[in-house]
């Protein structure tokens, strides 16, 4: 493959991973507004097959040369209800059947076709899931409106939204920072500190699920901008960075623990607290066996852009 080749290649699946970000981010932020339902668990599970696509991508731009992103594309918030939001979920997964058929074309990798085709028949699938979904949706819709409804959340204290709030954010940015760490460090010949990243930005998935679905069981739209993200060039910088966030966020959870006043939410923020307090003591012991830094190369360094975000209300 010529270098302009590579080049174009590079920036295609970039732009591909940018719309699966934005995918994680639509599909999660519908699932968290359902409340805990059996339709909301199975859009969470389209949403971890975009993370897991979002995954091959990544490696694949490190693989040929490129730098992974935070970027995220288009992101449709549109709609007010679960079968209006459905609709746009089939539009997302009609625009991505659509750009990657348009780029297993230009893969000249048999490997790289491969994974593409993969992430294609996912997409394919995807779809044909959102338009029943969207049948469910309507019914249920149907059903709830006959019924004499479910008491709301009682109202959300100031200290405990702000404490949620702050965890969204925090809980986003772990979440990338560590997939951006893994991809970089997974072509070292010891793939260990890659895996355990890898592991933690899926836990760190699940802490942002566990803020996300109390936020919007009281109505209150969740704050899609993470906090900032570091990406430095190294393993030892990049888990140097990493404790940092994990030293950060215990005290700030401490903090908000001590003037919480909702005992289930103040319940949530400890059990995310808890396990920031062992990615921390795991990053500090792979730091003890990362290699050691390297000075960098001339005019080599990775940068992470700031987040791009197109949305519709």
């Amino acid at each position: 493959m010529t270098p302009i080749a590579n080049d174009a290649i590079i920036k295609a699946l970039r732009a591909a991973a940018m719309d699966e970000h934005a995918a994680i981010i639509q599909y999660l932020r519908h699932a968290y507004m359902m409340g805990e339902s059996e339709l909301a668990c199975e859009i969470e599970g389209v949403a971890r097959d975009e993370m897991r696509h979002f995954w091959i991508l990544s490696r694949w731009i490190v693989k040929l040369g490129g730098e992974p992103l935070t970027d995220r594309g288009f992101t449709d918030f549109g709609g007010a209800t679960p079968p209006e939001w459905m609709e746009r979920n089939v539009q997302a997964e009609d625009r991505a059947i659509a750009m990657y058929r348009e780029l297993i074309g230009r893969a000249n990798d048999p490997d790289l076709q491969a994974d593409i085709a993969h992430v294609l028949a996912d997409e394919e699938r995807h779809r044909g899931q959102f338009v029943d979904f969207g049948v469910e949706a309507q019914a249920e819709l149907a059903a709830a409106t006959e019924s004499t409804g479910v008491a709301p959340e009682a109202p959300i204290a100031v200290v405990d939204k702000e404490a949620l709030d702050w965890g969204v954010q925090h809980e986003y940015a772990a979440l990338l920072q560590y997939l951006m760490h893994s991809f970089l460090l997974h072509t070292q010949p010891n793939c260990e500190i890659s895996d355990q990243l890898e592991l933690q930005a899926i836990n760190e998935m699940q802490h942002l699920g566990w803020l996300g679905e109390e936020l919007a069981g009281h109505g209150i739209e969740l704050p899609w901008t993470p906090h900032p993200v570091e990406v430095p060039s190294d393993a030892a910088s990049m888990l140097e960075s990493d404790i940092r966030l994990e030293q950060g966020t215990s005290a700030m959870y401490g903090q908000f623990l001590t003037q919480m006043t909702d005992p289930k939410l103040k319940g949530v923020v400890e059990d995310a607290h808890g396990q920031e307090l062992y990615h921390e003591s795991l990053f500090n012991r792979l730091l003890k066996r990362a290699p050691q830094k390297a000075a960098p190369e001339p005019g080599k360094t990775w940068t992470i852009g700031s987040l791009k975000q197109k949305e519709t209300k």
